[in-house]
């Protein structure tokens, strides 16, 4: 586990205030900001795999070790557009050869909390037209 104790992250999960959607997408990171000074921020673009979101973070799941308070940076697509997100590791833990980690959103606009609210809700529509024919 990588910077939050077992205890410690279960306690966290405790204190979440909004509501997770499961939103299995796959982008590319392509800048991750190390706070630490002893260690060196990867040049290169890195894969990621966002397993839910909602409007304060997402919980992804990636190759590259998190640790808390990296920054990282990315789009997010809702359908037609796309827009740029900045986000702050705040639990990493490592399970089964990969990193899941918690993110919050960091810099948020009311344009950029528009955004998520159309990318949630496509996503939920998406969802229920797909029961719908099973």
């Amino acid at each position: 586990m990588v910077g939050v104790k077992k205890f410690e992250l279960k306690k966290f999960e405790e204190f979440r205030k909004r509501t997770r959607f499961d939103i299995h997408q796959t982008i590319l990171c392509y800048k991750h900001i190390i706070t630490k000074k002893d260690r060196q921020a990867p040049k290169a673009p890195f894969k990621i795999n966002i397993l839910n979101i909602s409007y304060s973070g997402l919980k992804l799941k990636t190759k590259r070790e998190l640790h808390i308070g990296d920054v990282l940076m990315f789009n997010l697509q809702d359908g037609t557009h796309v827009k740029q997100f900045m986000l702050e590791v705040v639990w990493c833990k490592y399970d089964d050869g990969e990193f899941i980690a918690g993110l919050k959103f960091i810099n948020l606009t009311k344009d950029m909390i528009l955004f998520l609210n159309t990318m949630i809700i496509n996503h939920i529509e998406k969802q229920s037209r797909l029961k719908k024919y099973k």
